[in-house]
């Protein structure tokens, strides 16, 4: 679901980002066509501690990631998954 509430985060965090994922930095497209949604580089907003892990949809756990990395991370904790997404290990 694609709420106006979602949207204006994404803007947001896609502007505090500078259009990066918050993952394995590279740039992602802010894009609310369905077809561009469902590509690797689309923007996506991404609990940083999942909701099953007890985190909320509080803004200072959202961030922005592409499609790819967020589909990608399962049940990694966030910190963890993007040092292996940038090779940092």
């Amino acid at each position: 679901m694609d709420t106006r509430a979602a949207r204006y985060f994404k803007w947001l965090l896609f502007w505090q980002q500078q259009g990066r994922c918050c993952y394995c930095g590279e740039h992602v497209v802010l894009t609310y066509r369905p077809y561009d949604a469902a590509r690797p580089y689309a923007a996506t907003l991404e609990h940083l501690l999942r909701r099953a892990d007890g985190g909320t949809g509080h803004p200072s756990n959202l961030a922005m990631a592409c499609k790819h990395c967020n589909n990608a991370r399962g049940g990694r904790d966030w910190l963890s998954y993007a040092s292996w997404r940038r090779n940092e290990f």
